[in-house]
Parts: structure tokens; C-alpha cells; sequence
């Protein structure tokens, strides 16, 4: 298992803190002639600050290939967001409505957001976004 990185995550610095209660956006993007993963691969797509509550994801893919499966989470739960879903053709993904256990979570320190590919090796060279949707400085607790 390798730990890749979008083109975002190597250059950027460390994330800001967003403004307290505000919706931050932030986008990861991997154009296709950066992308050669294997099965279980690490693909950190986005960073994430410090007391950021992940609000919403959504992951937009090219046809990585027959019975290939994408997951969204972090390093503490690769499947978090999104739950192993197929991308053998291309496809819109969006955080899962239900059985999110841990989720809303507050984030302890700067972490980033990835996507780690399962069930089949993934086509090379294909392109995908991952927009993660957070706040920070509010109390999440219903």
C-alpha cells in the first residue's frame, strides 16, 4: 500500500482554520496523467484544518474499470464518508446519507481526506475531484 498525493495536497501549506461556523470548500483534483494506483493505494486528496467537521464530499471519477470499488475517508477510517461504491464507469459519489458511525467528528489535528481503491487494480491515467465541505469553531453535538 502506497500513500499517494493529489497535486494540491504536495504543494499546499498547512490548511487555514476557516472562519468560526462558516462553510469551508475545498477541492482535490488528480488529472489523469498523474494517476498510476494500485489496489489499496492511499490517495490523499485534500488537507483538512485543525477542528474542521467534514459537512459533505463528493467524488467525481472517470471509468477506473470492471468491479473496481472507491472508498472516502481518512487515516483512522479509509470508508468514513463514502463507503466502498463501484466507479468501473464514471461516476458521482456523494457522502453517505446513513450509518456514518463517528460522523459529525471533529478533527484533533490537520489530516487530509482520501480516496483508497479496492475489489479490483484501477485503470491508470483516469481522472478524479474529491470537493470536501467543512465548518470549524462550532459545536457539533445535536
Amino acid at each position: 500500500m502506497a500513500d499517494l498525493k493529489s497535486p494540491q495536497v504536495q504543494s499546499w501549506y498547512q490548511a487555514r482554520e476557516s472562519d468560526a461556523g462558516n462553510v469551508q470548500g475545498v477541492i482535490g483534483y488528480c488529472p489523469a496523467s498523474t494517476l498510476t494506483i494500485n489496489t489499496t493505494d492511499v490517495v490523499q486528496m485534500v488537507k483538512v484544518p485543525l477542528g474542521a467537521i467534514v459537512m459533505d464530499c463528493l467524488l467525481e471519477t472517470g471509468a477506473f474499470g470492471s468491479n473496481v470499488l472507491a472508498s472516502v475517508g481518512d487515516g483512522d477510517a479509509v470508508a468514513l464518508y463514502i463507503t466502498a461504491q463501484s466507479v468501473a464507469a464514471a461516476a458521482l459519489l456523494r457522502k453517505n446519507a446513513v450509518g456514518l458511525a463517528g460522523v459529525p467528528k471533529r478533527y484533533a489535528a490537520e489530516d487530509t481526506i482520501d480516496v483508497v481503491f479496492s475489489n479490483a487494480n484501477p485503470a491508470d491515467n483516469i481522472a478524479m475531484r474529491l470537493d470536501v465541505f467543512y465548518i470549524c469553531g462550532v459545536d457539533e453535538t445535536p
